[in-house]
């Protein structure tokens, strides 16, 4: 056995390759723990496998990443402590029930497929090509796994994202070699800067064939190994169940994120008996999974809070599994709450102590709050330039507490005065529980603070000005949605103004509603998220909050949500053009427009594409809206109107996000004011 370690920051990426003899072996009954084997020590470590969960919006998903101290024979405990793997309430274990005899040989596709199922996964997002068709007859044979057909890879792994973000569990999309493989690149590389647990698996030209140039042949492992968590390629077909074990342990552990799994055809076709309890082999990556956090660390912190004037929360992705605990923390010490993008809702949006977003669109109190703060509390955040602008003067004046499940990120861009890498959900819990045993209510008073955030919060608050009575302001669009669903829908957007906008101007209420791309900014993301969520939650509302430039991006996937009849709202906001680069045109190259408008120029009067031409194409109900006084009947139709609908909302281009801090900015340069109607 050969074994090539490849090393990316903060993880260790194992490119396993086996050449073996691939004689059949007897099967082992089905198992509810899944055993890794150290070879140093001959111990045996112990983690439980996902259940078989249906498609439900009542997902619930632990990740923990926290290691016990024990260092002779350690198991990883059960579902409610300290654990290294993903767990959940009940397992498949011996419940499971194949469709071939236990000695039966079948292919190595079916095997793979079955590995799945024993995964306990029901949806997965697959394009079929010459070299992944054996995985795709052996998904005809099965009875647990829906196949969402998107009409191009990216499409595919943008929907498993939105179903992994909605949902907590981890998404897998199939895509052939060669160009399907690379179609994935953008969709590995978002969900590795977002921390999104997703399974990719690829075909691959035979074996014999690698490295020949063959039809069809991408080295799909080197090209995605800076971009996932791990990559495999397969060698040995009987490495196919642990390879599946391992890569939904290594996709949901720790810091979550993409492992892409590669498949050559001859493996696919090859016949076999599966050995379903191999042990896995992850020595190095499971001796850097974080420890339990200790009490000491958590002292401190809670001593630091004492000592507080001014305190602050800045909570990110990192905070979405520790949302409960969050809010008890608030509750026990009224500390105020700033949201990065991708931590909205693990705090209520509209909560008494929420100061919305912060960074280079967030809301100037929330921006004032960290710059006037004397305690910075940052939890499962990695200190993004786009919250912190120039990074010396962000937080300049507090003490800096960073709570992270990623050693990496501890001290990479801010150092802190304390730190504590582990599960942040373990951290609060500790720190928390430190609180209610001192009863410290009443040693904790920051009214004085609070008051002076609430008197920035009536100075600048969010707004938006007309443009003239008719025309439609894109915030307005949003609120209006808000109000319409009572804050309850899941949000997906594109990238570019409209995400903006969607971030601000809806009130998220709980964790896993708002799903869009943050660290990669890829536009076209939000259309098929939003199918991935619409699958992974059946019976919620799924609104789409796009831009004319995004959504034409991925535009294709009209056609999927029609077929699979997916009841997704999309939210247009049509300004013909580019709107966030126009915006940065307007302030800082004198409003030159290079190759933003995305209309005819030869008929600038008109509406181009039409996009209701495209809803039509795929037989999904659509309408457009021009004026402010129709908006509110037309959303309330696009709600009503059961299955899909497209609601295009023809708004100005002038408009401008705001506030907005430029880039490498401080708070003292925060814009308020302006739009593209004003020379700069």
């Amino acid at each position: 056995m050969h074994f090539i370690t490849l090393y990316h920051p903060s993880q260790v990426t194992l490119f396993s390759a086996k050449m073996a003899a691939t004689a059949s072996k007897p099967s082992f009954p089905s198992y509810q723990s899944l055993q890794f084997a150290s070879s140093s020590s001959k111990q045996i470590f112990t983690f439980t496998k996902f259940p078989n969960y249906p498609s439900s919006s009542s997902h619930t998903l632990r990740i923990t990443s926290s290691l016990p101290n024990s260092n002779t024979n350690p198991k990883l405990p059960p579902p409610n402590a300290s654990a290294a793997a993903t767990t959940s309430p009940s397992v498949l274990g011996d419940n499971f029930v194949s469709r071939f005899a236990p000695n039966e040989p079948r292919k190595g596709a079916d095997i793979l497929v079955e590995a799945l199922e024993r995964q306990g996964v029901t949806d997965v997002f697959a394009y079929p090509g010459g070299a992944s068709m054996e995985i795709h007859q052996a998904l005809t044979r099965s009875s647990a796994i829906r196949n969402v057909l998107p009409r191009h890879e990216q499409g595919g792994v943008f929907a498993a994202e939105g179903y992994a973000r909605s949902s907590g569990l981890p998404g897998v999309c199939i895509a052939t070699s060669g160009p399907g493989a690379t179609n994935l690149v953008s969709g590995l590389a978002d969900a590795l800067l977002d921390s999104v647990p997703l399974v990719a698996i690829t075909g691959q030209v035979p074996r014999r064939m690698i490295g020949t140039d063959a039809f069809q042949e991408t080295p799909i492992v080197e090209v995605t190994r800076s971009i996932t968590k791990h990559a495999y390629l397969v060698l040995d077909v009987d490495d196919i169940p642990r390879i599946v074990n391992e890569a939904f342990f290594l996709a949901t552990s720790g810091r979550p994120g993409p492992v892409l799994i590669d498949v050559p055809k001859d493996i696919q076709q090859q016949l076999a008996v599966p050995n379903w309890d191999q042990p896995i082999m992850l020595n190095a990556y499971m001796s850097r999974l974080p420890k339990a956090p200790n009490d000491s660390s958590l002292e401190q912190i809670v001593r630091l809070l004492l000592e507080s004037k001014k305190p602050v929360l800045y909570v990110g992705g990192g905070s979405l599994n520790s949302s409960e605990e969050l809010r008890r923390f608030v509750e026990l010490t009224g500390v105020p709450v700033a949201s990065t993008l991708m931590g909205l809702g693990s705090y209520p949006v509209g909560g008494e102590n929420s100061l919305q977003m912060l960074g280079m669109h967030g809301t100037v109190y929330a921006n004032y709050a960290v710059d006037k703060s004397d305690l910075l509390l940052a939890f499962g955040v990695r200190f993004d330039d786009r919250v912190t602008g120039k990074l010396e003067a962000f937080a300049s004046r507090a003490k800096i507490v960073h709570i992270d499940i990623d050693s990496a990120e501890i001290g990479k861009n801010k150092l802190p005065h304390v730190s504590v890498c582990g599960d942040l959900k373990l951290a609060l819990r500790g720190i928390n529980r430190i609180l209610e045993s001192r009863g410290v209510n009443d040693k904790l008073d920051f009214r004085a603070w609070r008051e002076e955030l609430n008197e920035q919060k009536l100075k600048f608050p969010l707004s938006f000005k007309t443009f003239g009575e008719d025309l439609i302001p894109p915030q307005y669009a949003i609120q209006l949605l808000d109000e319409l669903t009572n804050g309850d829908a899941i949000i997906s957007t594109g990238v570019g103004q409209h995400q903006m906008w969607a971030a601000q101007f809806y009130k998220y209420k709980r964790p896993r509603q708002w799903l869009t791309s943050g660290g990669l900014g890829a536009m076209g993301f939000g259309l098929p998220a939003a199918i991935g969520a619409a699958v992974a939650n059946p019976g919620a509302v799924v609104v789409d909050i796009d831009g004319d430039g995004s959504f034409i991006m991925n535009v294709q996937e009209l056609a999927t949500i029609r077929v699979e009849n997916l009841p997704i709202k999309i939210l247009l906001l049509n300004n013909q053009h580019l709107g966030m680069v126009v915006q940065w045109e307007d302030r800082f190259y004198k409003s030159n427009r290079a190759h933003t408008y995305l209309g005819d120029p030869s008929k600038e009067n008109e509406i181009f594409p039409n996009m209701l031409h495209f809803a039509d194409a795929c037989g999904i109900p659509a309408a457009r809206v021009t004026k402010k006084q129709d908006l509110r009947e037309a959303i309330q139709k696009m709600l009503d109107t059961p299955g899909p609908y497209l609601l295009d909302v023809i708004v100005p281009h002038q408009e401008h996000v705001l506030p907005m801090i430029p880039a490498n900015g401080s708070f003292q340069d925060v814009i308020t004011e302006g739009d593209g109607r004003t020379k700069y």
